[in-house]
């Protein structure tokens, strides 16, 4: 019925979860864990297209190893979500919102669905994340920590490739289905995460990539304030690791949001002048 792919490379983790999901799945319920052993040897995509090409089920999960599940019959409750019609992908968080300039799933609050118990490596304290208010929440972009699909429908996406390393895989492919399928975040399925993401330059590459590559042309409503809030954000993180200079600047303006008023116009042009002013000091401390 289900084929778990795990990209791994915490033996402890890997191990700790095995033996979590045979305890919560569901009893009688037949699944496979496909470990594909990766310590930084393949990307992420390389590994989950691997680990799907093995699968002998109809039904697929990518999921992190850093995490075990709190609820119970979760395999059956999954599948349930997955029989719905059109059904894409499936998480337990994720964003209904697709902004102009480079982003993370996580693009404001308001838009952001997630129910999850976020802990640490430490595993000294968590939290619990709820800000879902129905059992199946439309979303276009879904988190990597836990991806569910049909394989007829992973079929037709596959991960790609292209991207290199560990970040952006989840975005992008949740976004190629969202053009097509619909994808959910659910409230059914609790699970705790030991970590969280590490949102540095090659994360902020893969996004630039990504945004580039699929635009944001999804069907909802523009929403001013978070084009012209992502944008300022995007242009803080992309000259922290790259200088400030005219070809630079130009490139950011690719992903300027066009529907601006002219408030947010001429504030996001007060911080392209103390970007220019200022660019000596900021270049200083450019990181690599």
């Amino acid at each position: 019925m289900l084929s778990i792919i795990i990209s791994s490379y915490q033996k402890h983790y890997f191990d700790q979860l095995t033996e979590n999901i045979r305890e919560t799945i569901g009893e009688d319920f037949r699944y496979e864990i496909i470990q594909i052993w990766n310590p930084n040897v393949m990307s992420i995509t390389e590994a989950y297209n691997s680990g799907a090409e093995k699968a002998r089920y109809e039904n697929l999960l990518f999921l992190h190893e850093d995490l075990i599940f709190y609820a119970q019959n979760w395999g059956y409750k999954l599948l349930e979500h997955l029989q719905k019609k059109n059904s894409g992908t499936v998480g337990v968080a994720g964003s209904s919102y697709v902004p102009s300039a480079p982003s993370s799933w996580t693009v404001a609050e308001k838009y952001n669905s997630v129910y999850i118990l976020q802990g640490n490596k430490e595993n000294t304290e968590f939290f619990h994340i709820n800000s879902t208010e129905k059992i199946r929440t439309e979303v276009f972009a879904v988190d990597g920590v836990f991806m569910a699909i049909k394989k007829d429908n992973y079929d037709k996406f596959r991960f790609d490739e292209n991207l290199k390393g560990f970040h952006g895989y989840d975005l992008d492919f949740s976004l190629r289905v969202a053009r097509k399928l619909q994808n959910y975040v659910i409230n059914d399925i609790l699970l705790k995460h030991f970590s969280g993401g590490n949102p540095d330059k090659k994360w902020l590459d893969a996004n630039i990539n990504i945004r580039k590559k699929l635009g944001s042309d999804f069907k909802h409503k523009i929403d001013l304030e978070v084009e012209k809030e992502v944008f300022q954000g995007f242009l803080y993180n992309y000259f922290r690791y790259y200088p400030v200079n005219r070809k630079n600047i130009l490139f950011t303006l690719q992903f300027y949001p066009k529907k601006l008023n002219f408030r947010d116009h001429l504030e996001i042009l007060k911080k392209y002048y103390h970007y220019i002013r200022y660019s000596a000091n900021i270049n200083k401390h450019t990181k690599n």
